[in-house]
């Protein structure tokens, strides 16, 4: 286990109910962890006042505040790195990556062997992820990303038997683009990679919306079983049932295609031939949930929590997984696991502007 003195957090934005207040005040204050509350007795705790990157206003309020009561140090952006064990990096709310500029700036100035966790994506696109890659080698920065999705507790808590041959898998998200594809990916990816022979890459991808989405799930280019088994698990279905509480069939009965508003999906075939889609179904459900069909018929599905305002408890997991990797070092998933989020992100945004058309993406077939 590596010495764990001062962590610094480098950030875009800080407002209340946003991810960076979520884990700043974790390690902070402390957190749920393992059936007790967890503190990180000793560990200095700094935010890089980074003006060109920090709102000034509200967020510089909010962060004296912490200075005052809790201790928080606010420093600039090369002294918190450079003096840092560990480094956290967060983007703006409602980005799906940090600033260019934000996260090279860090990179260059942390110390050789500083554990550092972006999250969100690395990059928008498969290059600039690789050249963010190659510059953390460079400086023997140990980098990891995600959100919280890949830590979060499913209900129920499931996972693929190790090995187990998978023939296709769905997610149902919501949310504006292109935070609600990066929710997809990091949902659904964790759950395949423990799939017969692991990720091998991604062929090709295709973006459909409207009722050329419906149409593609009638001739089978995705399955409207696997879309009722995922949202079998949701605990927020939409349409009658919160107006007064009848359960309802949303998929034997119609209703998806009424409820859903501004539909859209991406099929995604990979090398090995598994077939996921990923669906930002807003109006359905209110909670995102995956079902994955294995060859031998039989279905695995859960629903990904994200725990309510205020407290948001499902960062405390992510918290947990951060906090273990800053004191021995090893990234908690493997780091193309990042580098292919990037590229699918560029994939999508790429086939929005094409529907229907599919795009090869010979690029993104690696392991």
């Amino acid at each position: 286990m590596k010495p764990l003195h001062q962590i610094a957090f480098v950030l875009a934005d800080f407002a209340l109910q946003t991810p960076a207040q979520q884990l700043l005040d974790r390690f902070l204050l402390g957190y749920r962890r393992a059936g007790a509350f967890h503190k990180l007795d000793g560990v200095r705790i700094t935010v890089a006042r980074a003006g060109d990157f920090l709102s000034p206003s509200t967020a510089t309020e909010l962060l004296r505040a912490r200075t005052a009561n809790v201790g928080l140090q606010l420093t600039d952006l090369p002294t918190a790195v450079r003096d840092a064990d560990a480094i956290v990096l967060m983007p703006r709310a409602d980005a799906t990556t940090p600033a260019d500029a934000q996260l090279t700036a860090t990179l260059t100035h942390a110390k050789p062997g500083t554990p550092c966790f972006v999250f969100g994506a690395l990059a928008t696109n498969l290059a600039a992820a690789r050249t963010v890659v190659a510059l953390a080698a460079a400086r023997q920065v140990t980098l990891a990303s995600g959100t919280t999705l890949p830590t979060t507790w499913r209900l129920p808590q499931v996972d693929l038997p190790v090995n187990a041959p998978v023939d296709e898998a769905l997610i149902v998200v919501q949310g504006a683009s292109p935070l609600a594809e990066l929710h997809a990916l990091d949902g659904l990816l964790p759950v395949l990679e423990h799939r017969a022979g692991g990720e091998h890459g991604v062929r090709q991808v295709k973006f459909l919306s409207g009722r050329e989405l419906w149409r593609a799930g009638d001739r089978r280019e995705w399955s409207w079983p696997l879309l009722s088994a995922a949202l079998s698990r949701s605990d927020s279905p939409q349409g009658d049932t919160i107006l007064d509480g009848r359960t309802q069939d949303l998929v034997g009965l119609g209703l998806v295609p009424k409820l859903a508003t501004n539909p859209r999906g991406w099929l995604i075939e990979h090398t090995d031939g598994v077939r996921t889609t990923l669906l930002a179904l807003d109006g359905v459900v209110a909670d995102f949930n995956f079902a994955v069909r294995l060859a031998d018929g039989n279905n695995i599905s859960a629903q990904l929590l994200r725990a309510p305002v205020p407290a948001q408890e499902h960062y405390s997991q992510l918290a947990a997984t951060l906090e273990d990797f800053f004191r021995t070092g090893m990234p908690p998933w493997p780091a193309q696991r990042s580098l292919l989020t990037a590229g699918l992100l560029d994939a999508c945004r790429q086939t929005a502007a094409q529907p229907g058309v599919w795009l090869r993406t010979p690029e993104l077939s690696f392991r």
